[in-house]
């Protein structure tokens, strides 16, 4: 058994993919993964589970076919996710909460999205908390670059100021 991804989060590579390099840029994608890779991309929908090394696959040859194999583009891709999924009534939402509060609300999310991991979201104070994601059972650095940038997007979009996110190991 291997961890598990909503299709959203394909999906969103996609239209990353397309909206930067267009069509052709996606197909480059495609024909760079493996034939068994690229024959399950084909058939992904935004609701439905699929294998988050396969999504780590994905997003390691996105870098490698337009970005310099850095996870640099794996990051601008993170914040393009955030901004796409906390659209309209989230971001509405989340600007009259405190910045805190929409992280511990992310964390219990989370599970909406992934079938392994939980955050573990403690409040310092009003301004400040730490956040740990446990038992996320597919570990790569991509993959965490894509989720600090994320976070870090969403935060300011939650209306925080000084976003401070510490990576300090996989």
């Amino acid at each position: 058994y291997g961890a598990k991804t909503k299709g959203l989060g394909f999906a969103n590579v996609k239209t990353f993919t397309i909206e930067r390099w267009a069509a052709p840029g996606w197909a480059a994608v495609l024909k760079s993964m493996d034939d068994a890779d690229r024959e399950e991309m084909e058939a992904i929908v935004p609701v439905g589970w699929y294998s988050l090394a396969l999504y780590a696959r994905l997003i390691r040859t996105l870098d490698r076919v337009h970005g310099r194999g850095d996870a640099h583009l794996v990051e601008e891709l993170g914040k393009f996710e955030a901004e796409r999924d906390l659209k309209t009534v989230h971001r509405f939402f989340l600007r009259f909460a405190n910045p805190v509060f929409a992280i511990e609300q992310m964390g219990k999310y989370w599970r909406r999205f992934h079938d392994t991991g939980y955050w573990n979201v403690q409040r310092i104070e009003k301004a400040y908390a730490t956040g740990t994601l446990c038992q996320w059972f597919h570990v790569d650095d991509f993959l965490c670059r894509e989720l600090v940038a994320y976070m870090r997007r969403a935060m300011e979009l939650a209306g925080a100021s000084q976003v401070v996110l510490a990576h300090p190991r996989c």
